[in-house]
């Protein structure tokens, strides 16, 4: 199956200049008014034509990428039946108007296409807040190079590094092609022996001990001391990159539920911002006294008592 790469002759690397050195070549070459009875010059002109309008266009060839050439050229097909409609109006019957909707990305809550191979990376929670660099893996059954006929298969193990960018969140994704970094060999291959296969890598979170997810909470424990949350101060908080300080009022009762509001994990563009942290205080309670620190306790019972009776 001819793509549009394979229309114009030329590399899926090509630049913007080779792409349009190769479409003047060819139009020049099969250009109606020098063949205008022969059908098959004006396909083959319009072909040209297609594959010209979406790789000379950086956002349409990136989406060429995304979908796939069936996929994309049926919806290319679509758009520019609904477009051709609705120019008088300059409107589309969504509202949009036809420049908009033509070509327009999902967005990214509606998830990597069906057809798409999907390979995981897994960060910790705290690696959400970074640029990282992860590795990836992916395995898969290609011929024996020793086989003739191509029955024999054997399995190809690669490894490779992506770059994930700060602010992901659980089941983000990207195109392999914009986050790939180091060696591209797996991609360069990818590309000759499947053109038309998408890969997109899907972000993964690990849990973090002590901490519960709940959407995008997080829950967790803290132990204070008796006299902290009588008399009040500062503690310290396990957080997501680290501890957080906290002035807990005096007079707080054990079990009792704080919020830290943009604390939890980072949500998606469409909702902003990040989650909150939800921290459960326990009080702790010493096993053993020092002479002086029994000396105060009893002394302070004792105060205690007479005052209340």
């Amino acid at each position: 199956m001819r793509n549009y790469y394979d229309i114009l002759g030329i590399s899926r690397d090509a630049t913007q200049a080779q792409i349009k050195a190769a479409y003047r070549k060819l139009a020049k070459l099969y250009h109606p008014d020098s063949n205008p009875d022969d059908q098959k010059i004006k396909e083959r002109f319009q072909e040209i034509q297609e594959a010209y309008a979406v790789l000379s266009d950086p956002e349409k060839r990136k989406m060429y990428h995304y979908y796939g050439h069936e996929a994309y050229r049926k919806s290319y097909h679509a758009q520019y039946a609904s477009h051709s409609r609705s120019e008088a109006s300059g409107e589309t019957r969504d509202g949009h108007c036809g420049a908009c909707a033509h070509g327009r990305k999902p967005s990214e809550e509606e998830g990597p296409p069906p057809q798409s191979v999907r390979i995981a990376v897994w960060l910790e929670l705290s690696e959400t807040l970074e640029t990282v660099v992860k590795d990836a893996y992916f395995t898969e059954r290609i011929p024996h190079p020793d086989s003739v006929s191509h029955l024999r298969f054997q399995e190809k193990n690669w490894k490779f590094q992506v770059k994930i960018p700060s602010g992901s969140y659980d089941h983000q994704f990207f195109l392999l092609e914009d986050v790939i970094c180091g060696s591209r060999e797996f991609l360069e291959f990818q590309r000759r022996q499947n053109p038309d296969k998408l890969f997109v890598i899907i972000v993964l979170l690990r849990d973090k001990p002590g901490f519960i997810r709940q959407g995008y909470h997080l829950y967790t424990d803290c132990t204070v001391d008796f006299h902290t949350l009588v008399l009040g101060g500062l503690i310290k908080i396990p957080g997501l990159s680290g501890e957080i300080l906290f002035d807990v009022p005096a007079g707080t009762t054990p079990e009792q539920k704080l919020r830290l509001t943009g604390q939890g994990l980072i949500r998606p563009k469409k909702m902003g911002g990040r989650g909150d942290l939800y921290v459960k205080l326990h009080i702790r309670i010493p096993q053993e006294l020092t002479i002086p620190q029994l000396s105060a306790m009893l002394k302070l019972r004792e105060v205690m008592e007479t005052e209340e009776g």
